[in-house]
């Protein structure tokens, strides 16, 4: 009698397409049905453990999500619970409490926005981004203490990501932040007016008479007024501004007419110092002449403030021997100034040297444009006008074109993205924004590689950034095309300068964060239903694009509405469908093997967390929509941790193959309580490891067979498998009929099969109704009768039901065959 054995079902859940298809590698491997197993790589299929029930949601009625969050050791691990404006947070599997309470923080996030949210976390920190929600950190003081923070880009050293530079013909200009002239008035140091639409600070007590007369003996000076904390109206040419402009920061750029300012030091000026020069950049400033003196160079953000200027930097000048010319680095604007004191003389007398060899200092900048930031504080109802705060300081209030606004605002629209990537924090809107190396919010740009720099997202049709990971190179998955952000020159530092997008597909991806996994990115298309791989060829630094779902098409039925990537055991990619269904896929690409299969519950799985351990086994967490006693609940989930390894050991003792259960020990318990979680469901329990009869949840309680030290209650759930027909190239057409079958067991409990929906065999085991713990079958099983009918299409069906483990290494089938 012919037989046909699967001894490997790391091929996963296949298409029914690809039921013909026994020419393929993967239909010897592959199943119709793979649902409650884990496949491993070595071919076995394991029974999925089940879930520890920690507690329920906020809210039974709304839907939250969960955040892993990890932090300085391993066995120091929490979930965050995102749900309806609140955060709530767990560590080591329990909830955090504040005194009898859970510890909650409020969130401005709600219910139909949480599964948009990406998160990237820093150290203590976790960086949230949305498209219709400002920036914001939740800052972990202590496990007991978070705060949800924005971020203020107006706060040095942070600076705002700028979007291009304006094209059109409207001009921004700056008025009403002083008093206009008036004559015959006392003015008096540090007066400020206006005149003629220009700026003037008083420079010598007086009273007025005509303005051109007072500004020929000096009375005034142009001023530099428009410095840090200044406050102004801002007029635009043009109806740009709307209540949404308030709290964006908008750049303002003159072009300065002198990039230098010498500093000549007069016998009766000593001590004597120069005129505050604004300065940004790259800075020379350099000292000449003959004479001895301590020469100081200074700084501040506030010029008119006589008490802000601070040293930067001391000298002592001796002749033409000590003359000193050093290169500055600014990395935010400022005003700087020269000051000298002590002057002795040239070195040969006692006269200051004149000429070519009078004392002097010469300030000099690269960059002649000066960018002013401003910060829209106040609108009125106008659009052509808004109040606002000078942040960093402005050459002139003179109208120009020469203006860029923030590029993530209320009225822009904020990220959809972010990652880390080179030290430099990414964020993704219609654009990549990238920040300074180490300077996660400072956005500016400046001439070396330290820059902050955009890189334009330029396709057809309006690309969207959905999605940023970072491995060697800057991932970038758009709504419409996939690329990458390499180091061009590879010599050379990363940077505004250095860099290199490349679009090598066209595929498209939607709003879920991609997952990363071992030199790969797994990403899915817009419609949620298609997973695809990004990932080098090796042909020309050439990206492809694959579909990890072609031979599996129904797998992501519904869509997707969450993803997470497992590390351990083994890689594994989990997306979460719309119909609560968790489907997975076994990922070992050198290997060659991608399998998928499903985990469902008695309920719908609507959120998962995978956070690493050190241990071989990630810790995954669920939230899981149930139904007790007619209402439904949501509930925090973990799953159970160690089955396969305790089953190697022969460890029956932390056997949990049960969902949203509990573990209660005691001496010789007769009953267990504490299970209103389950009230008026249908649970399975273990005894001291082994199996009794399933029953219902009356008043919180079961009663139990017999003494038993320690229980564990939970949900059942069954394990399906149906592998491919009975099928090869030689057999294709004929009618076959399985007669018997052996199953190949490791560390299992029994099982039922059927071949094409007919009535059902079990494998016959010892009677474990007893209080002595099962012997888990391990190896062949007894041949079963199974007697299927006659068919073209004969398939053999295998179930399993918790709480005990089915582990199936291989099926051997015995059939008949009649002609074709």
């Amino acid at each position: 009698m012919p037989k046909a054995s699967q001894i490997t079902f790391n091929g996963g859940e296949l298409t029914e397409f690809m039921d013909p298809r026994v020419d393929t590698a993967k239909y010897s491997k592959g199943c119709q049905t793979l649902e409650n197993f884990t496949p491993m790589p070595f071919g076995t299929i394991l029974s999925a453990p089940g879930t520890e029930h920690i507690t329920t949601t906020k809210y039974a009625d709304r839907k939250a999500r969960l955040v892993p969050f990890s932090f300085s050791k391993d066995d120091d691990l929490m979930e965050i619970e995102v749900g309806h404006e609140y955060f709530r947070f767990f560590l080591n599997q329990a909830p955090v409490l504040d005194g009898a309470a859970v510890y909650e923080e409020s969130s401005p996030y709600q219910e139909e926005d949480l599964f948009e949210l990406q998160f990237e976390q820093i150290n203590d920190i976790v960086m949230i981004v949305h498209p219709d929600y400002e920036e914001r950190m939740l800052v972990r003081k202590a496990n007991d203490d978070w705060e949800l923070q924005t971020i203020d880009y107006s706060v040095s050293p942070n600076y705002p990501a700028l979007a291009p530079v304006n094209t059109t013909d409207t001009t921004l200009a700056l008025s009403n932040y002083n008093d206009a002239w008036i004559t015959v008035t006392a003015y008096t140091v540090d007066d400020y007016v206006t005149e003629s639409a220009i700026s003037y600070r008083c420079i010598e007590d007086h009273t007025s008479g005509t303005f051109a007369t007072d500004l020929a003996a000096d009375k005034w000076e142009v001023s530099t007024r428009l410095q840090a904390g200044d406050t102004a109206t801002l007029t635009s040419s043009d109806t740009i501004f709307s209540a949404d402009s308030v709290g964006q920061l908008i750049s303002i750029s003159h072009d300065r007419l002198e990039v230098n300012q010498t500093f000549l030091a007069e016998p009766s000026t000593a001590p004597g110092e120069s005129e505050a020069f604004y300065a940004f950049g790259d800075v020379v400033w350099e000292t000449g002449g003959i004479a001895e003196w301590d020469v100081y160079l200074e700084q501040t953000k506030t010029p008119d403030d006589p008490n802000s200027w601070e040293v930067r930097r001391k000298f002592f000048i001796k002749g033409e021997s000590r003359n000193e010319r050093i290169t500055l680095s600014i990395d935010e604007p400022i005003f700087l100034r020269s000051r000298f004191e002590n002057k002795i003389g040239p070195e040969s007398g006692n006269e200051t040297s004149s000429g070519a060899n009078q004392p002097r200092i010469t300030i000099e900048v690269a960059d002649p444009t000066v960018k002013g930031l401003l910060k829209v504080t106040g609108y009125t109802g106008s659009a052509t006008e808004v109040s606002v705060e000078v942040i960093d300081p402005l050459l002139s209030d003179e109208a120009t074109t020469e203006w860029r606004e923030q590029y993530f605002s209320k009225r822009r629209g904020y990220p959809r993205a972010i990652c880390f990537h080179k030290e430099r924090r990414c964020l993704g809107g219609d654009d990549v924004l990238l920040s300074q190396p180490g300077n996660y919010f400072n956005y500016r740009e400046r001439n070396d590689a330290d820059s902050g720099f955009m890189v334009g997202v330029n396709r057809n049709g309006a690309p969207h950034v959905q999605w940023l990971e970072s491995l060697r190179e800057l991932r970038v998955g758009t709504n419409l095309a996939e690329g990458v952000i390499v180091q061009e020159n590879t010599t050379e530092a990363f940077g505004y300068n250095n860099y290199d997008l490349r679009w090598d597909t066209n595929h498209g991806s939607n709003r879920l964060r991609a997952e990363a996994i071992n030199g790969t990115v797994l990403y899915l298309q817009p419609e949620g239903r298609t997973l695809r791989n990004q990932e080098i060829t090796g042909i020309e630094d050439y990206y492809s694009s694959n579909s990890e779902t072609m031979l599996a098409d129904h797998i992501l039925e519904g869509g997707v509405t969450q993803t997470a990537y497992q590390r351990q055991r083994y890689p594994t990619w989990h997306g979460v469908r719309a119909d609560g269904e968790l489907a997975s896929m076994l990922y070992e690409k050198n290997q060659n093997i991608f399998a998928w299969y499903r985990r469902k519950t008695d309920g719908e799985i609507e959120s998962i967390s995978v956070n690493p351990r050190a241990d071989e086994e990630d810790q995954v967490c669920y939230i899981v929509k149930r139904t007790v006693n007619g209402a439904t609940v949501r509930n925090v989930e973990y799953v159970k941790l160690g089955q396969y390894r305790g089953l190697q050991n022969d460890d029956t003792s932390e056997m949990w193959f049960v969902d949203d259960g509990i573990r209660v020990e005691g001496s010789g318990m007769t009953s267990v309580s504490g299970l209103s979680h389950l009230e008026g469901e249908n649970v399975a329990i273990l005894c001291d490891g082994a199996k009794i009869a399933e029953r219902t949840v009356s008043g919180g309680s079961v009663s139990l067979d017999y003494p038993t030290d320690i229980a564990v209650i939970g949900r059942p759930y069954e394990y399906t498998v149906i592998p491919m027909f009975l099928e090869s190239q030689g057999t294709m057409g004929a009618t076959k009929k399985i007669t018997n079958a052996i199953v190949r067991l490791w560390k299992s409990g029994t099982c039922k099969m059927r071949i094409n929906e007919g009535d059902w065999s079990t494998l016959s085991f010892p009677n474990f109704q007893s209080s002595q713990a099962p012997l888990l079958q391990t190896g062949d099983s007894a041949k079963v009768t199974v007697n299927g009918d006659w068919s073209r299409n004969t398939a053999i069906e295998i179930k399993g039901r918790s709480p005990l483990p089915l582990n199936i290494q291989a099926i051997t089938l015995e059939y008949q065959m009649a002609g074709k």
